[in-house]
């Protein structure tokens, strides 16, 4: 961690069907993922339909359609409000790099039996599963992740991901990562040269990122 940035967090909502004003905060940014259903979000001062496994960085309002499953992650301040929506999980931190950052959103796939090789990113970011079963080995823990569930990771800690349902699974993370990455440069860091031979074992579909 550096002293000179911030103490930011990061969090992940459940929203429930109806309208949800985003207050405009500076420095915030929101990223609206539909996993089910639709939404309509204000996306460059203009409203926008997102369909099921659609997301978009957003700005304004956020309306869901009765029965959908929207999640709404919120990369802000480590003391702003919390919006009055059902948080799933949140997490502060303080970026482990010099400089300005970015904000990506991102989702990742693994076919069944699929595994990382040992490795970090270059930010943190809080990842929630769609669909399946993962087991990830972070530093000394281990966990398995069923759908719906939401982890953080610092980037700075050893990581593997091994994917031990039996299906493809899916989440869809947010990173805060050093501004040169902007571009969809990978953030991914192997733990050594033995790993960064390994396969990546993952398909990834860029959402978008904003600085």
């Amino acid at each position: 961690m550096t002293a000179s940035q911030p103490r930011l967090r990061l969090a992940v909502y459940d929203l429930a069907p109806g309208e949800t004003a985003l207050p405009d905060r500076p420095g915030t940014a929101w990223f609206v993922y539909v996993r089910a259903g639709r939404a309509t979000v204000t996306r460059e001062g203009a409203p926008v339909t997102l369909q099921p496994d659609a997301g978009a960085f957003v700005a304004g309002r956020v309306s869901v359609a009765a029965g959908a499953d929207v999640w709404l992650y919120e990369k802000t301040d480590a003391a702003a409000p919390y919006l009055d929506a059902e948080i799933v999980a949140a997490h502060p931190f303080v970026p482990p790099f010099d400089g300005p950052h970015l904000v990506r959103a991102d989702r990742i796939e693994s076919e069944h039996g699929a595994q990382t090789p040992r490795h970090g990113h270059r930010g943190p970011g809080l990842r929630r599963l769609v669909f399946g079963t993962l087991r990830a080995d972070v530093g000394d823990t281990v966990r398995r992740i069923a759908a719906g569930d939401a982890w953080f990771e610092t980037g700075e800690e050893p990581v593997v991901g091994t994917n031990c349902g039996g299906s493809n699974a899916a989440f869809v993370r947010v990173l805060v990562l050093p501004a040169d990455l902007a571009g969809g440069r990978s953030s991914f860091v192997a733990a050594d040269a033995t790993e960064a031979a390994r396969p990546r074992a993952v398909n990834q579909r860029l959402f978008g990122e904003v600085l």
